[in-house]
């Protein structure tokens, strides 16, 4: 695999979220010496001329018009204030040399596919779990969050509210493709390496299946040999509350699981048991489609 050479930072300036990822992307450049773009992207689209044409019909479009303005000038203005706020913080680390603040306009989810295809690419978005109404939805998941996740072919390390040195993280094995690739990276790449892990598979019957045992043993051998201190555990629970319960007696400071989100359009835009985990447990994931 590849070094890590770009990390895209999605952001809205809202707290607590941006000052988590901005002490994650700090400590992923650190480790990897990636480079960094910090993307924030007024989603104007809301307050288009044409799609408030009904509400404006009876005053008149030359009122609505000032307030559009005045919504498109309120935006540039915060936006200014969350690359001040970027950069100072990257500043006073010493990598200011590192990060780029980009400011666009539209869907997060389109410009991100623009990044994404550009020459340099993306090799990982870091994200929070929440924006602007964190404080006021907290048992809820942002949706441009699923959207994004939905959206990437790269993993998506989702932050938790409050920053946490990653020390030890939790696998969560399923045998599926998505899980598969997570092993790849994590063999492949150097960024973890010095985090012990715990390789976990929940699973709701009363007995495990030798092959589910004899996979969790090649996952924990080809873990090993890449250079990982590792512990496996099979766990009999409901598989979301098994591993929520897990992650939060066991002192696990991160969780790698696949994210899935193949579904029909009824679904939600993440597998519901990955929704489950997002919305239960209070730190970082790393998802893998």
């Amino acid at each position: 695999m590849k070094a890590m050479k770009k990390l895209l930072v999605c952001t809205d300036g809202s707290f607590p979220y941006t000052e988590s990822c901005l002490k994650y992307a700090e400590w992923l450049i650190k480790k990897t010496g990636a480079n960094a773009d910090i993307l924030y992207v007024s989603e104007t689209h809301p307050f288009d001329f044409s799609m408030m044409a009904d509400f404006t019909g009876s005053i008149g479009a030359q009122p609505y018009q000032g307030l559009y303005g005045q919504i498109k000038q309120i935006e540039q203005e915060k936006a200014k204030l969350t690359e001040t706020t970027v950069m100072h913080f990257f500043k006073k680390k010493g990598l200011a040399d590192k990060v780029k603040f980009c400011h666009e306009e539209g869907s997060l989810v389109d410009v991100y596919q623009k990044y994404e295809n550009s020459e340099l690419g993306v090799d990982m978005i870091l994200l929070g779990k929440r924006g602007e109404n964190a404080n006021f939805a907290t048992e809820y998941l942002g949706s441009t969050m699923e959207r994004m996740v939905r959206a990437s072919q790269r993993p998506c390390w989702v932050a938790c509210r409050q920053y946490i040195p990653i020390k030890k993280m939790a696998i969560a094995y399923d045998n599926s493709p998505s899980t598969h690739h997570a092993l790849q990276f994590l063999v492949r790449s150097p960024l973890l390496k010095d985090v012990s892990v715990d390789l976990i598979h929940v699973c709701e019957d009363d007995v495990v299946f030798e092959e589910t045992k004899e996979k969790l043993l090649s996952a924990q051998q080809a873990l090993i040999d890449a250079g990982y201190k590792v512990e496996t555990h099979i766990i009999q629970d409901e598989i979301s509350e098994g591993t929520a319960n897990y992650v939060a007696k066991n002192g696990i400071d991160l969780l790698v699981m696949g994210a899935y989100g193949h579904g029909t359009l009824r679904h939600l835009l993440l597998g519901s048991t990955t929704s489950e985990l997002i919305r239960r447990c209070k730190i970082s994931i790393l998802l893998f489609r």
